[in-house]
């Protein structure tokens, strides 16, 4: 294992770096939408393929994408009584801050550097819950409440097309399809698909600082610190309780780190575009995600040397 701290140094100087770059103008965000899509759709997937599709399954594994599906859950239930008399946009926008985890794009380069890809495993497995609680959950609760939405119905078409066209999602079906046929995909595929994964971590790290902003209205901090206040509380204390009561002689410290990690991640940066479309305040949820990274990068290092052991 790697040691933690050069680990999240090393993470901290590149998320620094993209936002230097981005303050002296090299690149700009709409850069960083563009390098997102790269990501989104081609790295990313390949660290799905290289990773959840050669996962050897055991029973107690499940717990992972099934604690990721009823957290997110649960948090739904807590925005919607949190929020209750919030107006349909502000009440929309806030719903979407609690739900879902920015899993792929902060934890993976972090998880990776320090438990390899035995950590690895197991937080893509959080992230194929996590999945469903982004691009249902969370994208149903948006919809509901936005201005968009006249009926505010479930319009259950239009959430199925968006989910066919998630790349990420598409390829835990590949992979999990490929684990369980044992099918094997040709050594220079796997090869290739092994080249491009590893671009994954650096420029997501790239893309966190690029994304980065620090420029607040003070009329939201309310809103904005409900919010994350919200989401960390909850997340805190359920960790801590999967972490101190799952039976040590079936799940691993590593395996009880990572579920409490999972559920103090930052905003899922998904919801960027979903406040695009769904006409949200997009400066609004772009502040409670990068203070969101900010906790979670100091919280997650915290708690990583404390329970680490």
């Amino acid at each position: 294992m790697t040691d933690v701290n050069i680990v999240f140094l090393n993470s901290l100087i590149i998320i620094a770096l993209g936002y230097l770059l981005k303050k002296t103008r090299v690149l700009t965000e709409e850069n960083g939408e563009v390098i997102a899509k790269i990501i989104f759709n081609l790295t990313l997937p390949a660290v799905i393929l290289k990773i959840t599709s050669t996962i050897v399954f055991q029973t107690n594994l499940i717990l992972l994408p099934l604690i990721s599906i009823s957290y997110g859950l649960l948090m739904a239930c807590v925005g919607l009584l949190t929020f209750r008399k919030y107006r349909g946009n502000f009440k929309g926008l806030l719903m979407m801050s609690v739900i879902g985890f920015n899993v792929a794009n902060f934890s993976f380069p972090l998880i990776e550097g320090i438990w390899g890809n035995m950590g690895l495993q197991l937080i893509a497995l959080v992230d194929a819950g996590n999945a469903f609680s982004i691009f249902v959950v969370c994208y149903t609760m948006g919809w509901i409440f936005s201005n968009n939405n006249d009926q505010k119905k479930i319009d259950v078409k239009h959430i199925s097309k968006n989910l066919l066209k998630s790349t990420p999602l598409l390829s835990y079906v590949v992979a999990l399809f490929l684990n369980f046929s044992g099918i094997m995909l040709p050594y220079f595929i796997r090869d290739l698909i092994d080249i491009i994964s590893m671009a994954n971590s650096p420029l997501a790290l790239l893309l966190l600082g690029i994304f980065l902003n620090f420029r607040f209205q003070k009329n939201q901090w309310w809103m904005i610190g409900k919010a994350l206040l919200i989401r960390y509380v909850f997340g805190l204390t359920v960790g801590i309780l999967f972490y101190l009561f799952l039976p040590t002689a079936i799940f691993s410290n590593l395996f009880r780190i990572i579920i409490l990690i999972s559920l103090i991640l930052p905003v899922g940066l998904a919801v960027i575009p979903f406040s695009v479309e769904m006409n949200y305040d997009k400066k609004l949820i772009t502040m409670i995600a990068n203070l969101s990274i900010v906790i979670s990068f100091i919280c997650i290092w915290i708690l990583v040397l404390l329970f680490n052991g």
